[in-house]
């Protein structure tokens, strides 16, 4: 592997669900693509702390069965990626722990109040300490680590629990997401203390020592997070953790090219290319806010030169060539949860192509990759190419312009979580998600502005369908999937005009309109499903919002357009 540039991939299969089909799995596939590394997950919990003279996976146990499952599987994808000449590291969440092992040591490692295992107790950092030598010694091909401590989902491991090493300031904190900051209407919550930083020194100086110097592996460790005040996109607290750890060749920090997540009307990232120490950036190609290549949604000409609707157009053009940039992360597939659930990878493997190819050799134009794809992936003539690249790059407008709000998010300073996050996977948030933004609207009068930007989305969404229709697309099943795919995004961006004109009929009090947008809905909506009929189509978006697997659901727009109904027939 070229230590001077990193490009890896990984398929991120939805916590707790099956694992999806992806072409991405295999190795051939990344290596083709000029991908030369893979990354995969929970190798942690392979780990049987044998050393310790515990039987924490005894024979015949439920604990047994499912650690003789799932440890053949690691052992299968690290070979193949081997084979195909790939580095190989493993994404682990911090702390995660055999279940057995922590109430043997609960006295030793948890609070006696909330249970959480501690960083500050030395037994913690003695169990990872056995937890690194194990994996070390029993899967020596494997090249590196990829830690995150922001989040720590056990969906795929039954027998384990654990939770985050980093303290919150407080648990009962429930997030605000800064809307009253930025719109001036509340002082800056305080949400990072010293205590804070001195946790994540801590942590860091431990596993440098543990993995660079004592295993001599990489070490990429994730900034993860998705508010702009912390570790993750705060320079001075990147800088005041990360300048007092001192600096390895094996030693990178992971930093999404985002400054919040994966989001549009987000700046860059303030901390890529600062710092004492190398980095590599993280990229989805299968953009779980917006669609997760359900519909057309090109993002790389945005990720390498810069998004549109940035003050300050900054790419990944304009950071690999730093010193300090290393490389990329990607992610081909999966991020986020649920659906949509795509039975074609044609999106999100355009996206993937491109960043790897990019990554490269930084020196090529995008358009240069782009049409290099066309030609050699797709196979289309000169003239199709021209509608295939113009059909890419207006779906990322329609995108933007169909799931966010100008007249409000042009306020947040690309700092804050824009337009309330109220589309994500495949759910469709209503009047409780979008309050904020509303509210914002209606005092200044700008639901004539929002509502025209939804209708600009799908005159470009028609404009994208009828190009996917023009092209010649050669035999195979590409063409069929374009086609149903960008019908698929008219279809459900013209639903979400009409449920935007109700809800700001209602607001409006306007009943007579509100009434009229409901039945254009309710026809809009019953075209959409209609789409389903298609064996290419991917699953469908629903009315509900959000909620984590085993949380009670949460309203969503279905609950508001019925609120609308019942106050439009009094």
């Amino acid at each position: 592997m070229n230590a001077d540039r990193y490009i890896l991939d990984l398929v991120h299969h939805n916590p707790g669900e099956p694992r999806f089909q992806s072409a991405f799995l295999d190795p051939a596939h990344l290596a083709d693509y000029g991908f030369n590394g893979q990354v995969f997950k929970h190798l942690n919990c392979a780990a049987t702390f044998d050393r310790l003279g515990l039987d924490l996976f005894p024979a015949g146990s439920a604990e047994r069965e499912w650690l003789d499952r799932v440890t053949p599987d690691f052992e299968r994808e690290i070979a193949a990626a081997k084979a195909r000449g790939l580095s190989v590291f493993y994404h682990v969440d911090l702390f995660v722990l055999p279940k057995r092992l922590v109430e043997r040591f609960r006295e030793e490692i948890c609070d006696p109040q909330t249970g959480r295992i501690l960083l500050e107790r030395q037994k913690t950092l003695d169990l990872h300490r056995v937890l690194f030598d194990e994996l070390c010694a029993r899967f020596p091909r494997v090249d590196g680590f990829i830690i995150r401590v922001g989040e720590t989902y056990l969906y795929d491991a039954p027998f384990h629990t654990g939770n985050g090493p980093i303290p919150p300031l407080d648990p009962d904190w429930t997030p605000t997401y800064g809307y009253d900051e930025a719109l001036g209407q509340a002082p800056p919550e305080p949400r990072w203390t010293s205590a804070q930083a001195d946790a994540y020194v801590t942590l860091l100086r431990f596993l440098r020592e543990e993995l660079c110097v004592k295993h001599g592996k990489i070490l990429m460790f994730r900034t993860w997070d998705i508010y702009p005040d912390k570790l993750h996109a705060r320079l001075d607290h990147y800088l005041e953790v990360t300048d007092r750890v001192d600096p390895h060749p094996n030693l990178l920090f992971s930093i999404k090219h985002t400054a919040l997540d994966f989001w549009r009307r987000v700046k860059v990232n303030p901390c890529l290319t600062r710092g004492r120490h190398p980095q590599v950036v993280e990229v989805q190609c299968q953009r779980e806010y917006e669609g997760k290549g359900a519909y057309p949604n090109y993002v790389m000409d945005g990720v390498l030169n810069g998004f549109e609707e940035n003050a300050r157009q900054v790419g990944l053009n304009d950071l690999l060539a730093h010193p300090l940039i290393r490389g990329v992360f990607g992610w081909s597939r999966g991020g986020g949860w649920y659906g949509p659930y795509i039975g074609h990878e044609l999106w999100p493997d355009l996206n993937a192509f491109v960043l790897a190819q990019a990554a490269r050799d930084p020196a090529q134009a995008e358009a240069t990759v782009f049409g290099r794809y066309v030609r050699e992936r797709l196979g289309l003539g000169d003239d199709d190419a021209s509608r295939f690249r113009e059909l890419c790059l207006l779906s990322a407008r329609a995108v933007l312009k169909g799931r966010t709000c100008e007249a409000f998010d042009r306020t947040l300073g690309e700092s804050v979580l824009p337009t309330a996050l109220w589309m994500r996977d495949d759910r469709l948030g209503g009047e409780r998600q979008l309050a904020p933004v509303f509210d914002y609207l209606d005092a200044r009068g700008l639901w004539d502005e929002a509502l025209r930007e939804k209708e600009e989305a799908v005159g470009l969404w028609q404009q994208v369908d009828a190009l996917a229709r023009e092209i010649r697309w050669p035999a195979g099943d590409r063409g069929a999937f374009a086609r149903v795919s960008a019908e698929y995004g008219l279809r459900l961006f013209t639903a979400v005009l009409h449920g935007w004109r109700a809800m700001a009929a209602a607001r409006r009090g306007d009943a007579p309109a509100a009434r009229q947008a409901l039945a254009d809905y309710d026809c809009a909506w019953a075209v959409y499903c209609a789409l389903s009929a298609s064996p290419l189509c991917p699953s469908l978006y629903c009315g509900v919002y959000f909620n984590l697997p085993g949380q009670p659901e949460e309203p969503g727009l279905d609950a508001t357009l019925q609120r609308i109904r019942k106050e439009c027939a009094t």
